[in-house]
């Protein structure tokens, strides 16, 4: 079960990372326990992202009339499922050699509570979808905008999660949307779209 104060205390937290709030790293809880159970964020944030996959499985469908929302929104979220899982393996490779192998855990708890505030960041962002045409250019510019300030957000808290440069912090989400990217053209071309 979540507990919904232990849930909120780390969105709170990695809200004040991203916004500059000193000590706010140093408030989560970074234990072993801590680790695992920051995998609970998946759970927090399904709500919202399930009602994004609804969305984009919708607007997928008029492109593929063959298939029907279910296998869609289950396509959307195996893929969320495994850009949200693959990057902690890479992670704890990665980080290793670069001598941050004890901000590991650090990272992946920040991370994953992030991710969660950014998927009801992203699900605020297609409200408007159900009242206005997909193709609506403000709303369009908005979802940019957000993207950009979620990328600026990752960049801060990846770098007080690593303890690191900005450069360094810059390279690891580089990294990540390269990742992310490849990922998605692969599930392009698998689902055909």
């Amino acid at each position: 079960m979540i507990n919904l104060d232990y849930a909120f205390h780390h969105v709170e937290c990695v809200a004040g990372v991203m916004t500059g709030r000193p000590g706010a790293i140093e408030r989560m809880d970074i234990s072993a326990d801590g680790f695992w159970r920051s995998f609970s964020a998946i759970a927090v944030a399904l709500p919202a992202m399930f009602f994004v996959w609804v969305m984009n499985a919708r607007a997928n469908q008029a492109e593929m009339t063959t298939l029907g929302i279910a296998p869609l929104v289950a396509g959307e979220a195996v893929f969320e499922l495994i850009v949200w899982l693959l990057p902690v393996p890479v992670f704890a490779l990665v980080l290793r050699p670069l001598g941050l192998g004890h901000r590991f855990v650090h990272l992946v708890i920040a991370r994953n509570w992030a991710n969660a505030l950014f998927s009801y960041a992203i699900a605020a962002l297609y409200v408007p979808y159900l009242v206005v045409a997909d193709d609506n250019g403000a709303m369009m510019m908005l979802g940019g905008v957000l993207m950009v300030l979620i990328l600026i957000a990752a960049v801060r808290l990846t770098r007080a999660a690593l303890d690191s440069s900005m450069a360094l912090a810059i390279a690891f989400i580089a990294g990540e949307l390269i990742v992310s990217a490849t990922l998605a053209i692969t599930y392009v071309g698998i689902m055909g779209f």
